[in-house]
């Protein structure tokens, strides 16, 4: 994950912000009290560490890309370390409560993060936000890149996975909790831009989603040019102009609340 977003990440605060639903759900599922000491795994830049240390919580964000540390914003409430999911330098229920955003397809080994992640924060909750690979719903931009459907399936667990291990080998809890994505959202990840295709076009955006610099050259060059001309030719609104009625689109992100009784 470290090497990956040190050479991606370089300009990523550009178009990654932290959502004011996105964060105010991980509190509701949290339900903990201001005060309380949180972990964020694979934090990134910290956007949503820092939301949540404005909002009053004592968080330490852990994050392995040095590129990605460089572009935090500092808060008296939150405190980084250089370290990987798997394998977290804290003692046992070090923390009240433990959150991962977007980031559990990037760890070596997914498992073994959860596993951290309930032993720092003494069984939980900990709160993930993460997508379903094997949602159905048909999504137009797998129209202009076709590879983003196997880079899915070849790069995150299951939800039925998921739920395995946790009920199964951890004896936890886990539920999940759907987030369908509203048009205006101001964190710009693979899905976020559904009602925005031109948004797709530029290098900024891109840059900031992970699922890009997967693609070959040849592969991104097709993509964007018959995304352009279906734009220019009033195609893509004639395909999929009926999603721009609605204000917000189930892509298959979801909430996961972990916790052991």
């Amino acid at each position: 994950m470290a090497g990956h977003y040190d050479s991606i990440g370089r300009t990523y605060t550009i178009t990654r912000a932290a959502d004011p639903r996105i964060t105010q759900k991980l509190q509701d599922l949290l339900a903990l009290g201001t005060g309380t000491r949180l972990i964020d795994i694979g934090a990134g830049t910290g956007n949503y560490s820092h939301a949540l240390a404005q909002a009053g919580f004592h968080v330490t964000a852990v994050e392995p890309s040095k590129t990605m540390r460089d572009q935090a914003s500092p808060h008296d409430n939150l405190l980084w370390f250089d370290a990987k999911a798997e394998s977290l330098p804290f003692s046992d229920a070090e923390f009240d409560g433990a959150i991962m955003t977007l980031c559990l397809h990037h760890f070596a080994d997914w498992q073994q993060g959860i596993r951290e992640a309930l032993r720092v924060s003494a069984g939980g909750p900990l709160v993930v936000f993460a997508f379903d690979i094997e949602h159905k719903a048909a999504f137009w931009l797998f129209d202009y890149f076709p590879e983003f459907i196997d880079i899915d399936k070849n790069w995150a667990p299951t939800m039925d996975e998921l739920a395995r291990f946790v009920t199964e080998d951890l004896a936890a809890s886990f539920e999940r909790f759907p987030f369908p994505l509203p048009k205006d959202l101001v964190d710009h990840f693979a899905s976020a831009d559904w009602a925005h295709p031109q948004a797709y076009l530029q290098d900024e955006f891109r840059r900031g989603i992970s699922s890009f610099a997967k693609l070959t050259e040849q592969q991104m060059t097709r993509g964007l040019q018959e995304l352009q001309a279906d734009l220019d030719s009033g195609s893509w609104l004639e395909k999929y102009g009926e999603l721009l009625e609605h204000d917000e689109y189930d892509r298959g992100y979801l909430f996961l609340r972990i916790y052991k009784e």
